[in-house]
C-alpha cells in the first residue's frame, strides 16, 4: 500500500478531524506548526499514523486571525484577465504568511497558482512534501536555507535575486536565515489548489 493510500484509509476510518486540523491557520496570534499534534481523534489511535510520513491538510482558507477568508474578493475580473492588486499578507500556512494570490480558488485556473510568500524573522516552515506538482520560487528579499532529501540531511542557501525549483516528492524544511528580517518571495506552483496536495514530513522517519 502506498503512503498516500494509507493516509486516505486512516483518515476515512477516523471521520472528520477536530478543528483546528491544519497548519493553514493561526490561533490567538500563535502558529500551529504541524498537524502531527492532531494524529488521534474519534477513537483512531495515533499509533496507526506514526508510520505515515504525511497527513492530508485542511482545504479551508483562513485569515491570519483565524476567520474564513474569501479570496475572490481580492481579484478583479476584466473579462478573461484576472488581476490582483493587493498582495500583502492576508493568510497563513505552515509558519509562512501569504497574500491572496492567484489560484483555482479565485480564478478559473486549473493547473497553476502564484502567490507572494512572507517568512517572519527566525521562521521555519516545517518539513513537508509537494505531491505531484512543481514549485518555482523567486526570492525577493532575505535568505532561506533548505534542509532537504531523506531525513532532510542536505542543505542549500539562496538569497535575494535567486530563483530555485523544487522537485515533486522532495522532503524539505525551510528556514529564514535571519532573526531580524522578513523573507519575501514569489512562489509559483503547477497546482491550482496551492497546498491541498502538500503533506507534512517527519524528518526523523528515515
Amino acid at each position: 500500500m502506498s503512503v498516500l493510500a494509507a493516509i486516505t484509509l486512516s483518515l476515512s476510518e477516523a471521520g472528520e478531524p477536530p478543528l483546528p486540523f491544519s497548519v493553514d491557520r493561526r490561533q490567538d496570534g500563535s502558529y500551529i506548526s504541524s498537524v502531527f499534534s492532531f494524529r488521534t481523534w474519534n477513537g483512531l489511535k495515533s499509533a496507526s499514523l506514526y508510520g505515515i510520513s504525511g497527513i492530508a491538510m485542511d482545504k479551508s482558507e483562513l485569515s491570519l486571525t483565524g476567520e474564513q477568508v474569501d479570496l475572490s474578493k481580492y481579484v478583479e475580473d476584466a473579462g478573461g484577465i484576472h488581476g490582483l492588486r493587493d498582495i500583502d499578507k492576508v493568510r497563513g500556512w505552515n509558519n509562512i504568511e501569504y497574500g491572496a494570490g492567484l489560484s483555482g480558488k479565485n480564478t478559473p485556473a486549473t493547473k497553476l497558482s502564484m502567490n507572494k510568500a512572507f517568512i517572519p524573522p527566525g521562521g521555519v516552515a516545517a518539513a513537508h512534501i509537494h505531491v505531484d506538482f512543481d514549485v518555482m520560487v523567486f526570492l525577493l528579499k532575505g535568505s532561506v536555507r533548505h534542509e532537504f532529501g531523506p531525513g532532510c540531511r542536505k542543505s542549500v542557501v539562496h538569497s535575494a535575486g535567486d530563483m530555485f525549483y523544487i522537485e515533486p516528492g522532495l522532503p524539505h524544511e525551510v528556514f529564514n536565515c535571519s532573526d531580524t528580517d522578513w523573507v519575501e518571495a514569489i512562489v509559483a506552483r503547477s497546482d491550482a489548489s496551492e497546498w491541498q496536495n502538500i503533506v507534512p514530513y517527519d524528518r526523523d522517519s528515515e
